[in-house]
């Protein structure tokens, strides 16, 4: 059983405000055989991120400690993070989002649909 759930993917989710937090917990959970794994904050998400293998990352853009777009730019150039896909969720307008570098990235915006999110998620997380 271990060993199964091990070879589920990870998806790390980089989110300050907890009832999205839950929100995406309880939606990815109904939706997919993922494993999760949760920062509140852009420092410890830099911190850790690089070691646990996550094989997608969910990140908000206004994040305390670290700035998402901060984050973005630490990941891409990380060896270990440079290929992972990261999806930006944000509100901000595309000037904003292009000052801080993301203009290339994956965008979910606010507000959003949750089918919208599990399409993103499940069309760059296949199924073996």
């Amino acid at each position: 059983m271990a060993e199964a759930a091990e070879k589920r993917k990870l998806i790390a989710i980089v989110e300050d405000d907890p009832r999205l937090t839950e929100m995406f917990c309880d939606v990815l959970h109904l939706s997919g055989p993922w494993r999760l794994h949760i920062f509140a904050d852009g420092q410890s998400a830099k911190d850790q991120l690089p070691q646990i293998g996550a094989n997608l990352v969910l990140m908000d853009v206004g994040l305390p400690n670290l700035d998402g777009g901060s984050l973005y730019k630490y990941l891409r150039g990380h060896s270990s993070t440079k290929n992972t896909p990261i999806v930006v969720i944000t509100g901000s307008h595309d000037w904003e989002l292009h000052r801080m570098g993301l203009q290339a990235s994956i965008l979910l915006r606010k507000p959003f649909n949750v089918q919208e999110l599990v399409s993103i998620v499940r069309a760059l997380l296949p199924e073996e």
